[in-house]
């Protein structure tokens, strides 16, 4: 646990530059690696197993309640439906690079390239709960991440330089100016969330997850499952991602402390996973990161795609795209760089992205092992 508090740390008061290119979850999962092969902790415990049989579905249920879907689609529809085709093509392209590297990839690489989508869709939660829910490896989960951070680092100056092609890109999809108005308009009327937590508040989210997790445990176990592709724990991945999607239109939506709480969970998780990792088993991490690139190039053509069929410019465009890539993190930072009035549209995408990020990763992982 004190893993991501020293680099959480670290990013916060040093300001290091080579946080801007390796961020601190790149470090939490590694450096765990190094202890565990120092001895210094272990490379397995019962403790590890016990802490994500709780933390993973208890950052779904906290992470997918911040998700407003009836605010998000009045504010931003069309942004909706470039993510959405941006989603598709993750996955699109993820099948399609298995497909094409299949040959240099371990057979197991389904697993990651799930994951990997999970993440591409949504986020690091969403990475972590895919992984858990199709039994990616903790070494194939070290190439993953590792793909994750080092496409998107090539990507990422791509979402900031295509502000250059706005009044092309404007002309192509027939972007109007009363349309970019209405937005602006709709965007002054968001609701903001309250960032104040009360010991109350983490009472009242942990006992309604807890309550939430043995249901949907005990309901898991009683559905059709086959071993070593389709679980119990799938399941619960699978009803809890649709409980938590339902309760965020209930009052418990506006309990402070969600976002807090999960990403706690998820970046003690990384560094648990880090731990378990076996760095000298990765020796198809190459193809994995070519694979990742194809796939990442098939995303962005279905982005364009989408922009000319809903009219979008060129800066919901990037916004969209950067949503699912590189989630609630990232996509303020682009937004701000195109138009800061598009910060909370952003937002609002990158929570869509974390609510489409289970179910389409576990779709990109069972198309990948179709292919099998």
């Amino acid at each position: 646990m004190l893993v991501p508090v020293m680099f959480l740390g670290l990013e916060r008061w040093t300001q290091w530059r080579v946080f801007e290119y390796l961020p601190p979850v790149v470090w939490i999962f590694v450096f765990p690696i190094v202890l565990s092969g120092l001895r210094i902790i272990p490379n397995s415990s019962p403790t590890y197993d016990t802490f994500k049989a709780f933390a993973v579905p208890m950052f779904i249920i906290l992470m997918l309640l911040d998700v407003d879907l009836r605010a998000t689609m009045k504010v931003a529809i069309r942004s909706i439906g470039v993510l959405t085709f941006g989603a598709f093509g993750v996955v699109v392209g993820g099948i399609a690079a298995f497909f094409f590297f299949k040959g240099q990839l371990d057979p197991e690489s389904w697993r990651g390239f799930g994951a990997l989508a999970g993440s591409w869709i949504g986020g690091t939660g969403n990475l972590a709960a895919v992984a858990e829910a199709v039994d990616t490896p903790p070494t194939m989960m070290g190439i993953v991440v590792i793909a994750d951070t080092f496409i998107f680092i090539l990507y990422f100056p791509v979402l900031f330089a295509c502000k250059r092609w706005a009044k092309p890109f404007a002309r192509f999809t027939g972007v109007t100016k009363e349309s970019a108005r209405k937005l602006d308009e709709a965007v002054s009327r968001l609701e903001k969330k309250s960032n104040v937590i009360d010991y109350r508040d983490i009472l009242t989210l942990f006992g309604v997850g807890f309550l939430l997790i043995w249901i949907v445990g005990h309901l898991a176990q009683h559905l059709p499952a086959k071993e070593g592709v389709f679980s119990a724990k799938t399941w619960q991945i699978l009803i809890l991602t649709t409980v938590a999607l339902l309760l965020a239109s209930t009052p418990l939506r506006k309990v402070p402390g969600t976002h807090s709480m999960s990403m706690a969970l998820v970046y003690v998780y990384l560094s648990m996973i880090g731990a378990q990792a076996n760095i000298h088993e990765a020796a198809n991490a190459p193809y994995f990161l070519l694979a990742g690139i194809l796939c990442i190039v098939l995303h962005a053509g279905f982005c364009v795609v989408g922009a000319k069929l809903f009219r979008v410019d060129v800066h919901l465009t990037a916004i969209a795209s950067v949503a699912c890539i590189g989630g609630a993190a990232s996509a303020p930072v682009v937004a701000a760089y195109h138009r800061k009035e598009l910060v909370p549209v952003a937002i609002l995408l990158a929570l869509a992205g974390y609510a489409l990020g289970n179910y389409l990763g576990l779709l990109a992982a069972y198309g990948c092992r179709w292919i099998l």
